[in-house]
């Protein structure tokens, strides 16, 4: 049984079954973990705002909400890694999931092991992502702040979820390298779960969304026809040059 180390991080789970809440707290403490419950989103988000959440197990049928409206309002609050938890087996809704900024996913019936420990590299990969670079890093417009996790586009502060800071430090990290959808999954997404590269295309989507790049001639994020994305070494202007 792997615990982290340091100080018990806290997991809330978001889920109106108490049986799957006793489940993962009889399982969670003595993996390290401090468990807080909520039978709601409304209650999620209640707590949320109380306590400093290192990751969020969220069910996608609430009594308030369903998984795609309860990750939005989720990610209006905070960027803290979140697993979806649901019977959903479809990958369309995995792939919605994903593309709304959802971190893992998992089909219930789960294993109450393998879901603390993708939690666990969840947030290793978190704490990974503000670590590191203590100056900021500019590129174009972009200012990007990894020690605190902050992105500003030009004077506006731009709000990105995990998932997304994990890809966007990887690009901007090695400007001109061209990275495979492959490589991109085992680095962003580990092995906490079978995601396809359909799912990189949505996150780089989002992603390019935030920076306000226009698809057809992207300002930082190139697409490598048959093989991947690279940052552009030297950002295009807004004019396109």
């Amino acid at each position: 049984m792997a615990q982290l180390p340091g100080k018990p991080p806290t997991l809330l789970v978001i889920d109106d079954d108490p049986g799957i809440i006793d489940v993962l707290t009889a399982y969670g403490e003595p993996w390290g973990w401090s468990v807080r419950a909520a039978g709601s989103l409304a209650d999620g988000l209640r707590q949320l705002s109380a306590v400093a959440a290192q990751v969020i197990i969220l069910d996608w049928q609430l009594p308030d909400s369903d998984g795609l409206a309860s990750l939005r309002a989720l990610r209006q609050l905070t960027a803290v890694p979140v697993l979806m938890l649901t019977v959903r087996d479809q990958e369309a809704d995995i792939i919605r999931a994903l593309g709304q900024g959802a971190d893992d996913y998992v089909v219930k019936p789960f294993s109450p092991g393998q879901v603390l420990a993708r939690c666990g590299a969840l947030a290793r990969r978190d704490r990974a992502g503000t670590a590191g670079e203590t100056e900021p890093i500019r590129s174009g417009d972009l200012t990007i702040a990894a020690a605190t996790r902050q992105l500003w586009r030009g004077e506006q502060e731009v709000e990105l979820t995990a998932l997304e800071w994990q890809l966007l430090l990887l690009l901007v990290s090695h400007p001109g390298r061209v990275w495979t959808r492959g490589e991109l999954l085992d680095r962003i997404w580990g092995d906490v779960g079978d995601v396809y590269d359909r799912a990189v295309d949505m996150e780089i989507a989002r992603l390019r969304k935030k920076l306000e790049e226009i698809a057809e001639a992207p300002r930082y994020i190139e697409t490598v026809r048959g093989v991947g994305y690279r940052w552009r070494a030297n950002p295009r202007t807004p004019d396109g040059r």
